[in-house]
């Protein structure tokens, strides 16, 4: 009874049926996994698992550089019109409209979609093999009852034995016996057959699978009279439309109805042999990645109406199936990154991150203006000259002028041209200065060029700390500054010299950001000693960097360090590295004993006008 040739499962043929319906939406084209995932979201498929359906159902589907395609297509070129068209429906084995299948002739024999679809309809019902409903649906006849070869002529229908022959001999040519209708004939007296919903009335008082050629002869046998030499009320297509339209049935591929429930457990019953195949997956291929032109539009399209940074290596393993460990991840990654700068329309964050201008942070594109260097009041002693004076650096004791170069005593909008290393380091140690722990951010004067990628001058990176916690960061190579460590300062108790290590991973847009829990202790800051510095920066407007020193320099007795010194004066007003250093070196109530880095007080010499060295290395 059932049809011949039919797949065996039909859980797996309604499957294969719902993912052929892809392939019949818009222009007759390969698709990625990925597409067709999103044409089928309802079978709720990862893009794993519809490859796996796709490579163990090859009398259905075929690949081709990493695209899919129904098998249905690789058909000879010259092939006639009829046999395509009975092809795609076999292939699909339910009806298919027929500008689907317009698009696919078009597509084949280079003919108008408008051409096909204009003759389609009158081709298939002039056909044998297929038959067309009502809304333009084409189907295979063999589906149907098909009482045509019973010619009424030869039979002597006034004799009941003629009828009875007749029946049998149409039941033949369907293969059907009379034993296996005789029990559906009982069932179906007492239904106006010469109505199609009969049909769905039929199915409704039966309740369980039955063949459409048996509910085909129901409607033929009980409209055999009159006399069928005069009047053949018979309409098989009629029959089967008025089920088919129906939600409370589903076609199956072994040419029965079933109730409509039934497609949860085909559904639940293929997605299980699905994941067996899985289990047994082959190695993915290697052919490189090549991208269409309708596909990078597509992509582009989409990121433009998306928020937030996008990842093309999270694309690749949602559209196209290539994970990290694919052997063409690399070369497959440049490509759609190429593909995606080329186009011009989204942003470009490094490696492989791209979004729009939208994205950005506001703050992440300027200088925080608490790192700008505001005017120094214009402090004279009693001969008229300013206390704050600048000499050239050549008149700084030679630690200084070493010092002065030490990217802790650098600053954004404060620090030495930036030059290349010799070699560059795989690790890299930053000192956390007021009031970067603030405001989040990294000065880039602490790190060397090319330990960080160049380009573009504004990306996105990824810092790891200890806890493996990811904080998604900013660098600006034209203020720079790296921006978005706010919550991971917060957490510091030390105010100021916290020591973290940068290290280089093998991701380039990776970086492993670890608190050592050390401090150093040049820049190191108590609480106590932080207020106090507070209290003098309520005064700073009416002191002179000269000043300033003094009082910071009466609270370090035994000396201090320029960074210190610089650190801390830094915390009271913005200062730059020559002035601290011009201050120390100009007057002679600061001192620097021999050999050693210390500066000191000496309270005698408080008042006494620059020394007459550092008066020939004045500036300006």
């Amino acid at each position: 009874m059932a049809i011949t040739g039919v797949p065996e499962r039909l859980d797996l043929d309604y499957l294969a049926r719902e993912v052929l319906h892809a392939f019949l939406q818009g222009d007759p084209i390969p698709l990625r996994t990925n597409e067709i995932r999103e044409r089928v979201a309802h079978l709720r498929l990862s893009s794993a698992e519809l490859r796996a359906l796709l490579l163990n159902m090859p009398d259905k589907f075929f690949q081709e550089e990493r695209r899919w395609q129904p098998l249905y297509r690789k058909a000879h070129r010259n092939a006639p019109v009829l046999a395509m068209i009975e092809r795609i429906v076999r292939a699909v084995g339910a009806p298919v409209p027929h500008t689907a299948i317009a698009l696919e002739l078009g597509e084949r024999y280079r003919r108008s979609y408008e051409y096909y679809e204009t003759i389609l309809p009158q081709m298939a019902r002039a056909s044998e093999t297929l038959f067309v409903t009502s809304d333009n649906r084409i189907g295979l006849r063999e589906w149907l009852f098909v009482p045509d070869w019973i010619e009424p002529h030869p039979y002597e229908w006034e004799r009941a034995e003629e009828r009875e022959r007749a029946v049998h001999d149409a039941l033949f040519y369907n293969d059907l016996k009379w034993d296996e209708v005789e029990r559906y004939v009982q069932l179906g007296q007492g239904l106006d057959w010469t109505r199609a919903e009969a049909a769905l009335a039929f199915l409704q008082k039966l309740g369980e699978p039955v063949p459409n050629r048996v509910v085909g002869f129901l409607g033929w046998y009980f409209t055999l009279d009159p006399d069928p030499r005069w009047v053949f009320p018979y309409d098989g297509v009629a029959l089967y439309e008025a089920i088919l339209h129906s939600p409370d049935w589903v076609w199956g591929g072994d040419g029965q109805w079933y109730p409509a429930a039934v497609v949860t457990r085909w559904l639940d019953e293929a997605r299980a042999q699905v994941q067996e195949w899985l289990q047994e997956m082959p190695a993915e291929e290697t052919q490189p990645l090549e991208l269409r032109e309708d596909e990078v539009e597509q992509i582009v399209a989409e990121l433009l109406k998306t928020q937030g940074i996008a990842r093309a290596s999270k694309l690749l393993e949602e559209m196209f199936e290539v994970t990290p460990k694919s052997r063409t991840f690399r070369e497959d990654l440049d490509t759609l990154v190429s593909a995606l700068w080329s186009d011009g329309r989204l942003r470009w964050f490094g490696f492989d991150r791209f979004g729009r201008d939208a994205d950005i942070p506001e703050y992440v594109l300027s200088v925080p203006s608490v790192f700008e260097f505001p005017l120094l009041p214009d402090l004279r002693n009693e001969e008229g000259e300013p206390y704050d004076v600048l000499i050239d650096p050549e008149g700084y004791p030679k630690s200084l002028r070493d010092e002065v170069r030490d990217p802790r005593a650098q600053d954004v909008l404060d620090e030495e041209t930036p030059a290349y290393p010799d070699q560059i380091p795989d690790h890299v140690r930053i000192v956390l200065r007021q009031p970067h722990k603030d405001l989040g951010t990294i000065p880039m004067c602490q790190i060397p060029l090319g330990f960080l990628p160049d380009e573009p001058p504004l990306q996105q990176l990824t810092f790891l700390d200890e806890n493996d916690c990811a904080y998604e960061v900013w660098l600006n190579h034209e203020t720079r500054l790296i921006y978005g460590l706010f919550d991971k300062f917060a957490e510091l108790e030390p105010i100021s010299g916290a020591i973290f290590v940068l290290e280089r991973t093998e991701q380039p847009d990776v970086y492993r950001f670890r608190y050592t829990g050390e401090v150093d202790p040049l820049l190191a800051i108590s609480a106590s000693r932080y207020e106090r510095l507070l209290n003098l920066q309520a005064h700073a407007d009416t002191l002179s960097t000269y000043h300033l020193l003094i009082e910071l320099m009466r609270d370090h007795p035994r000396g201090a360090d320029f960074l210190t010194l610089h650190n801390e004066l830094n915390i009271i007003r913005r200062t730059k590295r020559e002035c601290t250093a011009s201050v120390l070196s100009a007057y002679p109530c600061f001192e620097l004993h021999r050999g050693s880095p210390v500066w000191h007080l000496k309270e005698e010499d408080i008042g006494k006008p620059i020394t007459k060295k550092a008066r020939s290395y004045l500036l300006g």
